[in-house]
C-alpha cells in the first residue's frame, strides 16, 4: 500500500511539474503558434486528398510533395496579390487623403448638411452622437506637417506622370480647409524643405528595420511547412505513441477520445474552410456586379471570406473593408444596370446582407451541419477570452480549441460511464 501511495504522489508530482514547464514553454514559444496550428489546419485539410491519392496508386512520396507545393504556391500568390496593392509610404498618404475627403463629402451628403444645410432627420436623430466619432476618425486620417510636406514634394515631382495627383492634390487642400488649419501652414507647403529631409532619412532607416521584421516573419512562418509535412509523412505514430503512455486498462478509451477529436475537428476544418470559400465567393460575385472591379472585388472576397471564420466578427471586417473600397472608388461601372454608382456604399450594405443570409441560411447548415454545436454565449466568451490572451490568433482558433475541450469532456465521460468508473 505503501509503494502504491508513493507511486501515485510521483506520478502526481509530475504530472503538475510536466504540465506546467509545457505552460511555460508554450508561453515563451507563442510567436510559434499560429504558424504551427497554421501548418497543423491545413495539414488536417488535406488529409482526405491524401487518402484520394492513395486511392488512385499515387505513393505517398509524390502525393505529399504535390501537396506541399499547391500549399506553398497558394501562399506565393496570394502574397503577390498582396503586395501589388499594398500602397508605399506616398501611397499610404495619399489613400488617407482620398477617406478622409471622402468620409467628409458621403458623410454631410447621408446627412443633408452639405453646403450649410441644417440636416435631415437622421442626422437630427443621432448627429450628436456621430459627429465626435467622425471627428476622433478624421483626426487620425489627417496628415502631420511632416508628411503634408512629403505629399506636396511627390506631387511636384509626379503631377505630370500622374494626371490623377491632381484631384487628389485638390482632395488634400478641402481637407486642410476642412480642418481649419492656419494659412501659414498651406503657404508652408514648399516642394523641398528640412522636414521633408529629415523623413526621408527616417523612411530610409524604416526600410532597413522593414527588412529586419520581413526576415522575422520570413523565419517564424517557415514552421508551418515543416508542420503541415511532418503531420502528413507521420502516418499515425504521434497517435501510437501518445497511447502508448497510456494504462491498458484505458486504452480504449483514450482511443475513442482521439479519433473523436481526430473526427469532430477534421469536420470542422473542412466545413469552415468551405464556408469561407462560399462566402468569399458570394462578395467576389456581388461586388462584381455592382461595379467593383474585379481585382478588388477579389481581394475583398478574400478577406471577407477568411475574416469569416471569426464569429460574430468576421462579417464586420467585410464590412469595414467594402466600406472603404466604397468611398475612395473614384469610377464604378456596375454591372446591373439598376445599381447607381453614386449609392455604392449602399450597395455594399447589400452586399454585406446578402452573404451573411447566405451563410446562416444555407452555408452553415449545409456545410457545417452539427460539426458544431456550441451556445451562442460560450461562442462570444471564447472569441473574447482568446482575443485577451493570444491577441487575433485567439480571435481565430477559439472556437477550434473549444470544439476539441467539449469533444474531449463529452467523451471521457461517456466512456467513463460505459466502464462504470463513474
Amino acid at each position: 500500500m505503501e509503494s502504491q501511495q508513493r507511486a501515485k504522489i510521483l506520478y502526481a508530482t509530475t504530472g503538475i511539474f510536466s504540465t506546467l514547464f509545457l505552460l511555460a514553454l508554450i508561453w515563451a514559444m507563442r510567436s510559434l503558434i499560429v504558424p504551427t496550428l497554421v501548418g497543423g489546419l491545413i495539414a488536417y485539410m488535406c488529409f482526405p486528398w491524401l487518402k484520394f491519392f492513395k486511392r488512385k496508386g499515387l505513393p505517398d512520396f509524390l502525393a505529399i510533395p504535390a501537396l506541399l507545393g499547391f500549399f506553398i504556391l497558394s501562399v506565393l500568390l496570394i502574397s503577390i496579390q498582396i503586395r501589388d496593392i499594398m500602397p508605399d509610404e506616398n501611397g499610404k498618404l495619399i489613400l488617407r487623403t482620398r477617406i478622409q475627403y471622402k468620409m467628409n463629402e458621403k458623410y454631410q451628403e447621408y446627412m443633408g448638411i452639405q453646403k450649410g444645410g441644417k440636416g435631415n432627420m437622421i442626422y437630427n436623430l443621432v448627429g450628436k452622437e456621430i459627429d465626435p466619432i467622425l471627428k476622433d476618425v478624421i483626426d487620425v486620417l489627417q496628415l502631420d506637417r511632416e508628411e503634408r510636406a512629403q505629399f506636396s514634394h511627390y506631387y511636384n515631382l509626379n503631377y505630370t506622370k500622374q494626371p490623377e495627383l491632381t484631384k487628389y492634390r485638390s482632395y488634400f487642400f478641402r481637407n486642410m480647409a476642412k480642418q481649419r488649419q492656419a494659412k501659414d501652414d498651406l503657404k508652408s507647403l514648399s516642394p523641398l524643405d528640412s522636414g521633408f529631409e529629415e523623413n526621408v532619412d527616417e523612411s530610409q532607416n524604416g526600410g532597413a528595420s522593414l527588412l529586419s521584421k520581413i526576415g522575422e516573419i520570413i523565419s517564424i512562418w517557415l514552421v508551418a511547412p515543416f508542420v503541415f509535412l511532418f503531420l502528413l509523412v507521420d502516418q499515425g505514430q504521434i497517435k501510437k505513441n501518445m497511447i502508448a503512455l497510456v494504462p491498458n486498462r484505458y486504452f480504449e478509451m483514450v482511443l475513442t477520445i482521439i479519433d473523436n477529436v481526430d473526427e469532430a475537428i477534421g469536420k470542422y476544418l473542412r466545413g469552415t474552410f468551405l464556408e469561407c470559400s462560399l462566402v468569399g465567393s458570394t462578395f467576389i460575385i456581388c461586388l462584381f456586379l455592382i461595379g467593383v472591379e474585379l481585382q478588388w472585388a477579389i481581394i475583398i472576397g478574400i478577406i471577407a471570406g477568411a475574416a469569416n471564420a471569426i464569429p460574430f466578427l468576421g462579417p464586420a471586417i467585410g464590412l469595414v473593408v467594402g466600406m472603404i473600397y466604397a468611398l475612395i472608388a473614384e469610377s464604378v461601372v456596375p454591372v446591373l444596370p439598376f445599381v447607381s454608382p453614386e449609392d455604392l456604399v449602399v450597395w455594399v450594405l447589400v452586399t454585406v446582407g446578402i452573404a451573411q443570409t447566405m451563410d446562416n441560411a444555407v452555408f452553415q447548415p449545409i456545410v457545417l451541419g452539427s460539426a458544431v454545436s456550441l451556445h451562442p454565449l460560450v461562442v462570444i466568451f471564447g472569441v473574447m477570452g482568446g482575443s485577451i490572451i493570444f491577441g487575433f490568433a485567439g480571435m481565430l482558433f477559439a472556437i477550434p480549441a473549444i470544439v476539441i475541450v467539449k469533444v474531449i469532456i463529452s467523451t471521457l465521460f461517456d466512456e467513463l460511464k460505459a466502464y462504470h468508473l463513474i
